[in-house]
């Protein structure tokens, strides 16, 4: 069968351990030795599976020392920064040129009180509008640098509607929190979702008893270090927001490392996604346009 890599340089014993594990749940595998040590192949469909179960013995049997789990890696990271790049250019322009006669900043922008008026739509349109031409091209740049790894994690799909929908969330706090003169536009909410849930998901996936709790904590502590630097600072940074984006998107990922994700090679529940977070997005600026 075609497989991957799920562990190598095992000892012996640790390997053989490990197959009693997977074949206790029903995983098919390979037990290889090579001159290096042992090693473990996984079907890909079992990738996924097969890493949780391993993580979860892991747990449970603190005193074992080997080599880390191998995680699967998400194809079309690369498709989703694409778009990401896509959508909020395509508005900038459509903002820009005043498409369809109307004032999209002044329709898509989130202030306090709107929602209250049941224009739901405000805190996703907000996330794909900018003030000018750096503001865009930053939220650009980092919105590729923070979302990439984290389609890598959990999936094109899956990764891009956390993110939306977490970024949503946080701008709708923020907006509670703040005074009836405030205004929020910009997909920086977003891009701090992205580093949220790659780092959180990162931090829970290392959660084993092969780590120490610093060396497991490393990719949340080293979040946190990039929120504070690109986070925070500038005369019109809207620090809160960021917070609050880092914040939904740590809980985004906590949540999805201990979701049943869909294997790597199973490609239709992420294009499923991925077809969501478009829907909410084209259904927030058709209710704002009309």
């Amino acid at each position: 069968m075609t497989s991957v890599r799920l562990a190598s340089q095992l000892p012996a014993q640790v390997a053989r351990d490990w197959s009693l594990v997977l074949h206790a749940v029903g995983v098919r595998h390979e037990l290889l030795t090579t001159a290096s040590g042992a090693e473990l192949w996984i079907g890909p469909e079992d990738h996924a599976r097969a890493a949780w179960e391993i993580e979860r013995y892991l747990r449970e049997n603190r005193g074992q020392r080997a080599a880390p789990v191998s995680w699967p890696k998400y194809r079309h990271a690369l498709w989703g920064v694409a778009s990401y790049a896509v959508v909020l250019i395509s508005v900038t322009v459509a903002a820009l040129y005043g498409v369809g006669d109307r004032n999209w900043a002044s329709r898509g922008a989130l202030q306090i009180g709107l929602i209250e008026r049941g224009e739901w739509w405000r805190p996703f349109t907000a996330l794909t509008l900018h003030a000018d031409l750096e503001h865009l091209l930053a939220n650009l740049a980092f919105g590729v640098l923070f979302a990439y790894p984290a389609s890598q994690f959990v999936g094109v799909g899956v990764a891009w509607l956390a993110i939306l929908l977490a970024a949503g969330a946080a701008n709708a706090v923020d907006m509670a929190l703040h005074p009836p003169t405030h205004s929020i536009l910009g997909a920086s909410t977003a891009v701090f979702a992205a580093l949220g849930l790659a780092s959180a998901f990162s931090w829970r996936r290392r959660a084993s008893g092969l780590l120490t709790w610093m060396q497991r904590a490393s990719p949340l502590v080293a979040g946190v270090a990039l929120l504070a630097f690109t986070g925070i600072g500038g005369e019109r940074t809207d620090v809160l927001a960021h917070v609050l984006g880092f914040l939904a998107g740590v809980g985004s990922g906590f949540a999805l490392a201990h979701a049943p994700l869909p294997p790597p090679d199973r490609s239709w529940p992420q294009w499923l996604a991925a077809g969501v977070a478009l829907a909410v997005l084209a259904a927030s600026w058709t209710a704002a346009l009309l």
